[in-house]
């Protein structure tokens, strides 16, 4: 009798086959209950065919898990462990194992991309880019972009610029006026705005759009307790996610977020970097927000504070803004005084 075991590696069923050499020369084949008769000296292509032994192909795969080529890689019969031609002839308790070919990922590509103007700090304090290039991998044949890291080679560089910011709009009561008075003194500036008044009010994003303004997130529902960084994952993600959405909606295309409160930590960071939002927090914050304080006293320290790269936070909504209305002019002639000018955030 000659016993022949067939093996499935990497298939969901393993066959096994017994082999009795028959009258006339032949060997029986017991397969599931079926019998199939092969003549004596059959080779290993031969009980291939017979048996339907066809090892299942792998498949060339992208960066991303989809296929570029099926069945790019074949899969191979074993005879005993070992690689056989199709000519081996079975003999006595041979074993032949059916092996399929494995998924395969493209391999990587990584180029590095001089930026000749630098970029930004991510959280970002000051009006400054530093210089560097970015390391890009990509897949080898699909080009699907796997990452890209900057990697700073020089100290940063601080623009002759300042930045004003305002945050918790937008108000229908404060934000035009906010609006067409820095439009008036010819000034840009940056709103970071809150999703849910963005959706009540679409128009005003669409006023500071209109007017040369560049619109920023703030999230959806300007959470303060407990702390933005200290909101479970899946809420925090949410409410940036929410609050681009809405920004969206009233026709802003948002790449910078400010979180309530200036409240950030690595994962909020990597959260908004995931979201495609880079985080924007302020380094002269003159407290506009406080109850009672007067526009002299605005002015006075924000023009007390500017340097160089600086970014003013101030506020267009949340409460009465009157006194930072009254300030704006104050503000925007003592920057200028000092020989910087106005710009908003850049976005890249």
């Amino acid at each position: 009798m000659l016993a022949l075991f067939v093996l499935g590696a990497g298939v969901a069923l393993a066959l096994a086959v017994v082999l009795e050499r028959g009258g006339g020369g032949e060997l029986t084949v017991m397969e599931a209950g079926k019998t199939v008769r092969l003549r004596a000296g059959t080779t290993l292509g031969q009980a291939a065919s017979e048996l339907a032994l066809q090892p299942r192909a792998g498949n060339l795969l992208d960066v991303e898990g989809s296929v570029l080529r099926r069945n790019a890689f074949p899969g191979a019969l074993l005879l005993d462990g070992n690689a056989a031609t199709a000519g081996a002839r079975l003999r006595d308790g041979d074993r032949i194992a059916v092996v399929a070919g494995r998924d395969r990922r493209e391999p990587f590509a990584r180029q590095f991309v001089r930026v000749p103007g630098g970029l930004p700090a991510d959280p970002q304090f000051f009006l400054a880019r530093t210089p560097g290039s970015q390391s890009v991998v990509r897949g080898a044949i699909s080009h699907k972009l796997v990452s890209a890291r900057f990697l700073p080679d020089g100290r940063p560089r601080l623009e002759r610029a300042v930045a004003l910011t305002f945050d918790d709009g937008p108000s229908p009561q404060y934000t035009p006026r906010i609006v067409a008075t820095l439009r008036r003194l010819h000034a840009h500036a940056t709103f970071f705005a809150i999703g849910y008044l963005a959706g009540e009010y679409p128009d005003l994003i669409r006023r500071e759009l209109r007017a040369g303004m560049t619109v920023g997130n703030h999230s959806y529902n300007h959470p303060e307790v407990p702390p933005f960084d200290q909101l479970p994952a899946r809420l925090r993600a949410d409410e940036i996610a929410l609050g681009a959405q809405s920004l969206r909606r009233a026709g802003a295309e948002p790449k910078l977020f400010r979180p309530p409160g200036g409240s950030f930590s690595p994962a909020v960071v990597h959260t908004a970097d995931r979201l495609g939002e880079r985080i924007v927090l302020w380094s002269v914050d003159p407290g506009d927000w406080q109850p009672g304080v007067t526009a002299r006293q605005i002015a006075r320290r924000v023009l007390a504070a500017v340097r160089s790269g600086s970014i003013v936070i101030l506020h267009d909504g949340g409460g009465d803004r009157s006194a930072t209305l009254a300030a704006l002019p104050a503000i925007v002639k003592g920057i200028r005084h000092r020989g910087l000018r106005l710009v908003p955030i850049p976005t890249h």
